[in-house]
Formats: structure tokens, C-alpha cells, sequence
């Protein structure tokens, strides 16, 4: 067995090494339909996508739980924008990494509670044949 037989040997073994763009996919619609719904205010979408112990990094560094996050889509704050403007995704087996940058502004009565560039880390896990998030952690872009 020469130094290049198990790596090769890995690499063509199809149960290890397998395609993952269809998650991949399935990962970038999850975000894009996600922040849509954030704008439109569905929390349905939230509360599909989101697993019942999904821990959440708000900007300000608060952390919450689902039922938290639901409360800012089902109270008087409104997403006025969520654009994505780059997003990688990468799949492991059963678990799934977006990591993400765009706009984001939100508020609460005429007062500002988000507004500017964003990057966020999401962290799926296939539950039950359906992608969960089940971290999430947003951070404001410092601009220099």
C-alpha cells in the first residue's frame, strides 16, 4: 500500500464522499425564503425552519431561544429590508453551514433597531428528511 492509497481509496468510496449540491440548494432556498419572510412578517416560515431548541445571537449579543425570535416577528417590529447580498453554504453529512452578508434594517414604532451591513453564521442539522436551524448568530459590519 503506497503513502496515496487511503486517500485515494477514500475519495472514490461513494458512501463516504457524496454529492451534497441538492442541500446545498435546499440550504440557499431555506435563507432566501427565510429573509423574505422576515420582511413579510410570516412567522410560520420561523417557526417551520427554526428547532424547537434553536439558540439565537441576536446583533446587540443577546441570546435567545426560538420562542424569543418569534416574538420580534409577532409584536410591533417590522423588517423593513433583509437582502442578501452573498451567501456560501456548505453541507457535511447531516449538518449544513450558511454563512451570509447583506442588508438588514428593522424597527419598532418610529424607532431604528437595525439598519446596515450584516453577516450572519446559520447551523443546520437534517432532522426528520427537513434542514433545522438550530444556531444562528447575526453580527452588525463594522465599517472602518
Amino acid at each position: 500500500m503506497g503513502a496515496f492509497d487511503l486517500p485515494v481509496g477514500l475519495a472514490n468510496d461513494h458512501g463516504t464522499m457524496r454529492d451534497h449540491s441538492h442541500d446545498q440548494q435546499a440550504l440557499i432556498r431555506i435563507q432566501q425564503d427565510w429573509a423574505e419572510a422576515r420582511v413579510k412578517g410570516d412567522s410560520s416560515y420561523t417557526r417551520r425552519f427554526e428547532a424547537d431548541d434553536c439558540t439565537i445571537v441576536w446583533p446587540n449579543g443577546k441570546i435567545v431561544n426560538k420562542r424569543a425570535d418569534l416574538q420580534t416577528m409577532t409584536g410591533d417590529i417590522v423588517f423593513n429590508e433583509f437582502k442578501i447580498d452573498d451567501l456560501k453554504v456548505r453541507v457535511y453529512s447531516e449538518t449544513g453551514i450558511a454563512v451570509g452578508q447583506g442588508k438588514i434594517s428593522a424597527q419598532k414604532g418610529l424607532e431604528s433597531l437595525l439598519s446596515g451591513k450584516f453577516v450572519w453564521t446559520d447551523t443546520f442539522v437534517k432532522q426528520g428528511g427537513e434542514w433545522k436551524v438550530v444556531a444562528s448568530q447575526i453580527n452588525p459590519v463594522l465599517e472602518r
